[in-house]
């Protein structure tokens, strides 16, 4: 029993970095797949699969539900992108 908690938790360690590896430095107007302006949670996901929808929060600087231009390019140079990177 106490090797498989230690595998488990071996595992779990192995794997966080693998989910910290999204890049969240896209494109705007790669995200806004419908073209009305912002990005919608729909559209975060469709992106960012396996992205944290914690970080779609982040970047919803307004909390209105959706991302704009403005908001995304504040959100990637907060997390150290320019915009025109990627």
């Amino acid at each position: 029993m106490k090797h498989l908690l230690m595998t488990i938790c071996l595992m779990a360690a192995l794997a966080m970095p693998a989910m910290a590896d999204t890049n969240y430095d896209v494109c705007f107007s790669s995200l806004d797949i419908d073209g009305n302006g912002s990005i919608s949670k729909s559209e975060f996901l469709i992106a960012f699969s396996d992205g944290d929808m914690g970080l779609f929060d982040e970047a919803d600087g307004n909390e209105d539900g959706d991302v704009t231009h403005e908001e995304w390019e504040e959100f990637k140079a907060g997390k150290g992108f320019e915009e025109g990177d990627a």
